[in-house]
């Protein structure tokens, strides 16, 4: 069994995944494995999200700070950098924040406490030193980093960058209280993408499924 296809991340991915992208993040996660037996980080700018995200949970599962040899701040710095090189070279400063962000949160949420909102908090809130290291180039980006997506209406939300995607997909991981609660607020969520349910299974899968079962497609899921 691939060691990056029972973790949390990719687990999360594929819950909320269509039984399509589900096969093509497995592809994905296998061809990567193959190639050099741990995740390379491609840039590639025809490839379709749920790849890149499949490539984020594997570049994440990799460099996770508990288990890096690496000064914290040398360990946190790959963990970001290697999420924003993703975009390749098109990402704007702003697109590059939100993934730098999303991979800071989805490791905390994964190295943090489980079962309340509290914990939840904790998972989502960055620390001073976290946000230096940070270093947002955006101001929308302190907006999300200081907790919109709590305050923020469904009305409010939007979807045209991945700063957007990244607050709106926090906004349903904030406001429900299991993976299946924050799919029913993704409905709701008007104009929504597939990137913001593929995000929103990454942090439901950081915080709720660390200890489930190996990923497979979920019949359930939207086919849209």
């Amino acid at each position: 069994m691939s060691r990056y296809q029972d973790t949390a991340l990719l687990k999360g991915l594929c819950c909320l995944a269509t039984a399509e992208q589900v096969h093509e993040l497995i592809t994905v996660v296998t061809r990567e494995e193959l190639a050099i037996g741990l995740p390379k980080i491609v840039h590639a700018r025809a490839e379709s999200e749920v790849c890149r995200l499949a490539r984020l949970a594997m570049h994440i599962e990799q460099n996770r700070l508990d288990r890096t040899d690496l000064p914290v701040y040398q360990g946190r710095e790959q963990l970001m950098a290697g999420a924003a090189a993703l975009l390749g070279e098109d990402g704007s400063l702003e697109c590059q924040d939100a993934l730098r962000l999303l991979a800071l949160l989805l490791d905390k949420l994964l190295r943090g406490g489980r079962g309340s909102q509290q914990a939840k908090l904790n998972g989502l809130t960055l620390t001073a030193m976290e946000s230096r290291a940070l270093a947002a180039n955006s101001l929308n980006t302190g907006s999300v980093v200081r907790g919109s997506w709590r305050r923020k209406t469904r009305n409010q939300l939007g979807h045209a960058s991945w700063l957007d995607v990244v607050e709106a997909a926090l906004w349903c991981f904030w406001h429900s209280d299991d993976l299946r609660g924050g799919e029913a607020l993704l409905g709701v969520l008007l104009g929504s993408d597939s990137r913001v349910r593929l995000v929103y299974g990454m942090l439901a899968g950081a915080f709720y499924l660390a200890d489930t079962a190996t990923i497979s497609a979920n019949p359930s899921s939207s086919s849209a």
